[in-house]
Order: structure tokens, then sequence, then C-alpha cells
């Protein structure tokens, strides 16, 4: 799939091929085949030969995408060719489900019901495998239910906490 990205104003193309975790992407003329995970929503794993990026994404006003990798953050704003027009995979309208990327115990709800939230914050904390997993809004909101407590025990994709 071919992109126009526009990054801190500055615009490339970018063509993405995309088999599994696995993506090869020629951006402007540069070459980059990457692997990349999910733990969940909005974070990515990047994996560039012997480098390993964690990127955080979520949506900004109307088209614009924030991308913090590292201590940098950008806009961006993707622009799919085929329709000419700003997309973003990530658009969060509507009510939002907080899963829970794998098995796993809670260790801390951050938020509670009726407070605001504002996209890419932490709600809960839930430890799986001897690590910490922030569950994170993908949108700026009001919890409108928390269904879990701290010390509950949750499955893969269990429903956590619901934003509006």
């Amino acid at each position: 799939m071919k992109y126009e990205v526009e990054i801190e104003g500055l615009q490339v193309t970018a063509v993405i091929e995309k088999r599994g975790e696995e993506i090869s992407a020629d951006i402007d003329g540069r070459r980059y085949e990457l692997k990349i995970v999910s733990p969940e929503r909005g974070v990515y794993t990047i994996f560039d030969s012997d480098r390993v990026y964690e990127a955080r994404v979520w949506p900004g006003d109307q088209n614009l995408l924030r991308v913090k990798i590292g201590g940098n953050l950008f806009s961006t704003i993707v622009i799919n060719r085929k329709h000419r027009r700003p997309t973003t995979e990530h658009r969060t309208e509507g009510r939002q489900n907080l899963t829970a990327p794998m098995p796993g115990k809670v260790v801390r709800v951050l938020l509670s019901v009726g407070e605001n939230v504002a996209a890419g914050q932490g709600v809960l904390v839930v430890e799986a495998m001897k690590m910490q997993n922030e569950i994170r809004s993908p949108k700026s909101g009001r919890v409108i239910e928390v269904r879990v407590s701290e010390g509950d025990n949750v499955n893969a994709n269990q429903v956590l906490a619901m934003v509006d």
C-alpha cells in the first residue's frame, strides 16, 4: 500500500508491504525490513535488525496521529493515496472497550468510573509473565465502567473497563 505521510510538516512517500508481523517499507527510497509486534492497542514494538524501538500511537485532533518513539513525540498525518484523504486506522469514536492483552492479574486501577481520561492515559495495570502492562485509553473521554478490581485475575481479551 502506498501512502503519503506528513511528519512534523515534512512530506514523505511510504510503500508498505505487510506479511504477518513482518513489514517491508520503502520510505523515500530507503528500504527497511522490520518485524512489528503489538502487545496492546496503540503500542508497537519494532525490531530493525539489532535495534528495538517502542512506538505509541494515538489519534490527535481531526486527522492527526500522535506517535511517540522513545522520548520523541511526532505529529503525523497519513494520507491513503488511493482515496486521497487522511485516514487513521486508530480512529476511536464512540464507546471503547479496554481489554487485557493476555491472561494476568490486575495490580492497579488508576482511574475510577466518572473520571475524565486523555487519549493514551493509563486506566489499569495488568501483570502478566512478570511484566506490568499499562492499559491505556485509546481516546479522550470519561471512564464509564470498570469491571475489575485490584487483585483480580483476568483472561486474554477480557473487557476490563469502558471509555466513552
